[in-house]
């Protein structure tokens, strides 16, 4: 019995201290974790700033830190209410859409994924310590059975530190220190204990030689960075727009909701007043008839438009990474606010448009950098077709010698010719033809800039046209729908004039909110394709008249 109980107290004992020995693993993995994601992050947003600069010529802020979004959802939810909706402005839509948009956080994460990768190309140009190591085994004896099966407890470890680059001339260098121990326990005299310094340097002079060949790979995955930031910030422009087109048309959608009960209340009275008239023998009853069914009509219209609005409720919600059904909706002020200002006028001329976008798109540039980089891959290929002529040197030193012994060099010349230049020849020639093909890329992408800038201008004027008239017309609507109203209580028009005059002027009034959301939508998007829009760290939007206004209200 008591060996039984003194088991249980030392499995006891033992189950305690794994225990504890995992809490103490657990948390320094937490701990290294936390630093790993630390110096991670720095690196990437360092290579994103940069990038940014170098692309743009400024560096925006940019984060991948989802805290944000979280506090948004948690302030909404907590501030949303059945009763009453919670209104959000334009403003506060854009600010929610990028702290929270799912499609946007990954684009953002696809962006610090590429700045973490350029770090393995970078740390071949820096000093690179990817070869340091430490190790400790068990000796084996020549038959593969342990040291320990014959009683030797043989343990052999080591300690090897190491730095290497690339250099701007091509050449590879490395410095270590090897630091190797053999101990056998049970026999302590016999142990060995060795220090080993090295350098090696391998310089190509022919094949490979100069910043031009050494250092592609460094500058092609730079510039790809920036090529990537740019495409970002023309993705963001892209996403603003588009999410003030969502907000613009959900608002859209319920002025459509509201004329369309207001065109049933309309009908709805006519119906009335029609079958009292031919209660009254003032009209035939085939034309209570039709007010009956023009009421029946406008309900259907009423039903539908209410169905619509939901579902567009429910588009904008999930779009911007909300709750579908939390209660919060576009602030119908803001249409408000966009009718009373009306169409605004473009401060440019076609040409002028033209030109701002050859000279400053952001996706032009790059294009016309990666022929760059097509011509200079040429160049490379045509230099491959070179012998391989490498100088090299190494040394080694043993830091347990005696002064002046244990140091051995070594100095080499290598030339290599090759006889089959398949692989080269067929490489150079598909060089030549991506630098074709990326030239008349280039060439059409311009074309294709000049075509979407003309015609964007085109429908902007033919949205601007659209707009006017659509205002005249909502205007003759309601004053034909009085006089109409007016004629019928005369016996001087029939009901089919005023149902008519009902359904044209909502019509009308749909149309026009319609042009309206249209133009300004289009005009942000020409604003874009000249990349003259601007937007601030919460993605509200600027076009160029405002900014010029701000610039000089500011100025003394």
């Amino acid at each position: 019995m008591y060996s039984i109980m003194k088991y249980l107290s030392c499995y006891r004992i033992i189950r305690i201290s794994g225990l504890i020995l995992l809490a103490g693993v657990a948390s320094s993995c937490t701990r290294i974790g936390n630093f790993a994601e630390k110096r991670a992050d720095e690196a990437a947003y360092r290579n994103i700033r940069g990038a940014q600069s170098a692309g743009m010529g400024q560096a925006d802020p940019f984060s991948v830190d989802e805290a944000e979004g979280r506090r948004i959802r948690e302030m909404l939810e907590a501030s949303s209410s059945a009763e009453a909706p919670m209104l959000l402005s334009l403003s506060d839509t854009l600010a929610i859409a990028l702290s929270n948009s799912r499609s946007y956080q990954a684009r953002k994460e696809s962006l610090f994924i590429q700045a973490l990768t350029l770090t393995e190309t970078q740390k071949s140009y820096n000093w690179d310590t990817g070869d340091s190591f430490l190790y400790a085994g068990t000796e084996y004896s020549d038959n593969g059975a342990t040291a320990e099966t014959f009683g030797d407890n043989g343990v052999d470890g080591g300690l090897g530190l190491s730095v290497g680059r690339t250099l701007v001339s091509g050449a590879r260098m490395s410095l270590g220190v090897t630091h190797e121990i053999v101990e056998q326990f049970t026999n302590p005299d016999t142990g060995t204990d060795s220090s080993t310094a090295s350098f090696n340097i391998v310089q190509p002079l022919l094949n490979g030689f100069g910043p031009l060949v050494s250092r592609e790979p460094l500058r092609l995955a730079e510039r790809n960075m920036v090529y990537a930031v740019r495409d970002f910030r023309r993705y963001q422009q892209d996403f603003v727009i588009d999410i003030t087109s969502l907000y613009y048309s959900t608002l859209r959608s319920r002025d459509q909701l509201l004329n369309a009960r207001k065109n049933y209340e309309s009908t709805m009275l006519s119906r009335e007043q029609t079958e009292s008239y031919a209660k009254a023998g003032r009209i035939a009853d085939f034309e209570a008839a039709q007010a009956r069914q023009s009421e029946l009509n406008a309900a259907d219209r009423w039903a539908t438009a209410q169905a619509s609005y939901e579902q567009a409720l429910d588009d904008f919600r999930y779009t911007l990474g909300l709750p579908i059904d939390l209660n919060v909706e576009p602030d119908p002020d803001e249409l408000v606010l966009l009718s009373a200002r009306g169409l605004v006028a473009l401060n440019i001329t076609l040409d002028e448009a033209v030109d701002s976008a050859l000279t400053n798109r952001l996706d032009l540039i790059t294009q016309r950098q990666q022929v760059e980089d097509q011509e200079r891959n040429l160049k490379i290929q045509l230099r491959n077709f070179l012998p391989s002529l490498d100088v090299s040197y190494s040394a080694d030193y043993d830091l347990e010698a005696s002064s002046g012994a244990g140091f051995d060099q070594d100095t080499s010349v290598r030339l290599n010719i090759p006889f089959d230049w398949t692989e080269k020849r067929n490489d150079y020639r598909i060089a030549q033809i991506n630098l074709n093909r990326e030239r008349r890329d280039l060439e059409q992408f311009e074309w294709d800039i000049r075509r979407d800038v003309r015609s964007l201008w085109r429908t902007l004027e033919n949205n601007r046209s659209v707009y006017n008239n659509r205002l005249i017309s909502v205007g003759l609507a309601e004053r034909r729908a009085e006089n109409t109203t007016m004629l019928l209580k005369q016996g001087k028009a029939q009901t089919r004039d005023l149902l008519e005059a009902q359904d044209d002027l909502l019509d009308a009034e749909n149309a026009a909110t319609l042009s309206l959301v249209d133009y300004t939508i289009n005009r942000l998007r020409f604003w874009n394709a000249i990349e003259r829009f601007e937007i601030d760290p919460k993605g509200m939007w600027y076009e160029q008249e405002e900014r010029d206004v701000e610039e000089a209200i500011e100025a003394p």
